[in-house]
């Protein structure tokens, strides 16, 4: 997937479908919604009164997405999503991931080989522009789609430059990181693998040292010989990614547990690797955590069966 930022009107891109920042009602109302239904004309919202007769009859929930024609846009359609009101008191970053993913989703159903999206909630309904770009970015580049072409369209300067900024911190794409394992040599693929069914019970106990509460200052973990061994590895494979590691593993269904990896990129298991190898610098016990939640077993059965059946 390519991703490009584009200061500019979302109402004139090209891409077989634009991505609409609806309200529930799906009757058009200010910034990006009235724009796409201006410019779009009339059958835009002729299609959306149908689905409120059939559909959603008490209007489009928060974090879906459906599908219209894009009437006289020089797009192919119109996904409109409702994204969520920004609040203090509530976590709502999952709804937005939800508008991002669900967007995508019926893109791949339509068929659709390119997308442009708005910043999602970051107009009135006052979601933190940076923050939006963190769930924005890393959400998309976590799902799994057939999108070749993904396009951000910033109606301003300073959305274009925090976008802009976003990104760069999200690191390597998938196919560069695939390249620099790929380039790593066979003998060290074999070891860790070999370390890895090694490890016994025992190896995976954690020991606390310095005090009995883990997090508090002083208090550390102690890893086994064996199972520092395979961390050392992991390492040396170059699987530790130099990227925005703690927004990334905030937007993605991977973390904490790796439940799905065996269908993601290899790419995603040298990232969830990366959040554990380098949370545990900040956080006493995040490795803990991924023995403990299967994380770990799931990052090296992923790279055992790319490196099997995958490498190039």
């Amino acid at each position: 997937m390519k991703i490009t930022l584009v200061r500019g009107d979302i109402t004139r891109q090209d891409t077989d479908v634009v991505v609409n920042a609806a309200n529930s009602s799906l009757l058009g109302g200010g910034g990006v919604d009235g724009a796409i239904h201006r410019r779009g004309g009339p059958e835009i919202l002729a299609e959306c009164r149908q689905l409120r007769a059939s559909r959603f009859g008490r209007g489009l929930p928060t974090g879906q997405a459906v599908a219209t024609t894009a009437g006289e846009l020089p797009a192919r359609w119109v996904i409109h999503t409702v994204g969520p009101v920004h609040s203090v008191g509530e976590d709502r970053s999952g709804l937005l991931a939800s508008c991002y993913r669900e967007s995508l989703r019926v893109a791949d159903e339509l068929g659709a080989r390119s997308v442009a999206f708005p910043a999602i909630s970051t107009g009135v309904y006052r979601w933190p522009m940076e923050d939006a770009a963190r769930i924005a970015l890393g959400t998309v580049r976590s799902v799994d789609t057939r999108i070749e072409d993904v396009r951000f369209v910033l109606f301003d300067v300073v959305a274009y430059q925090t976008f802009e900024q976003v990104l760069r911190g999200l690191g390597p794409t998938d196919e560069e990181i695939e390249a620099v394992l790929a380039e790593q040599p066979s003998e060290r693929w074999e070891k860790l693998f070999a370390l890895a069914d090694g490890l016994t019970d025992a190896d995976l106990e954690v020991t606390w040292e310095g005090g009995a509460v883990p997090g508090e200052e002083g208090v550390h973990a102690i890893y086994s010989e064996a199972l520092n061994a395979v961390f050392s590895i992991l390492v040396g494979l170059k699987i530790i990614v130099v990227f925005d590691w703690w927004a990334w593993h905030q937007v993605t269904p991977l973390f904490p547990d790796g439940n799905g990896l065996d269908q993601a990129p290899v790419a995603d298991a040298a990232r969830l690797a990366t959040t554990f190898i380098r949370g545990e610098r900040f956080s006493d016990g995040t490795i803990q955590e991924a023995i403990r939640n299967g994380a770990l077993q799931a990052i090296v059965r992923r790279l055992r069966h790319w490196y099997q059946h995958e490498r190039r």
